[in-house]
């Protein structure tokens, strides 16, 4: 039996609090993100929607194409966790976009980031590299927005965060 809410193309997320639920492989459709900058193509990533989730964690299937990377970043309020499922990619890591730790990461590795650490990712191998970000949520709500922090920006910029939104719920 389909989980109702991966049929309905506007649930970005699956929450489950009571029941168990599976969200397939291929049932997942790709939502690709150009909403920061879409005159940056670098910057795309696709989110295989939906994410599933629980009361504090959220977990999400993303894909990069090869050649493209995303600007740091930080999600207040979370830990994240990235596991690579196919290709090579490398990740900065830090408090801001002038002190990153970068770290290589191939098929099958992960990754942990603290709270208060942004991200500043690129596809390095040869292929278009697949991965899950695993969110822990710091604190009693979900973070609303997200600080982003391109070259020439002296301090981060905070935008509405609408990835924990159109939440449906599991079957």
């Amino acid at each position: 039996m389909k989980n109702q809410a991966v049929a309905n193309k506007n649930v970005s997320m699956i929450e489950g609090k009571e029941k168990p639920f599976v969200v397939k492989w291929d049932e997942r459709r790709a939502n690709w993100d150009s909403s920061l900058r879409p005159e940056k193509v670098g910057w795309q990533r696709a989110m295989l929607d939906p994410g599933v989730g629980g009361a504090s964690f959220r977990m999400m299937a993303l894909a990069l194409p090869f050649g493209r990377s995303r600007p740091f970043h930080i999600t207040p309020g979370a830990e994240l966790f990235i596991f690579v499922l196919e290709g090579e990619m490398e990740w900065g890591i830090g408090p801001n976009v002038n002190n990153l730790e970068w770290f290589r990461l191939g098929k099958y590795d992960s990754l942990f980031v603290p709270n208060g650490f942004g991200t500043d990712y690129r596809n390095s191998g040869q292929v278009d590299a697949k991965y899950l970000v695993g969110f822990g949520r710091v604190g009693d709500n979900w973070p609303n927005t997200i600080l982003w922090q391109l070259e020439g920006d002296d301090e981060p910029r905070a935008y509405d965060f609408k990835a924990w939104e159109s939440v449906g719920k599991g079957k």
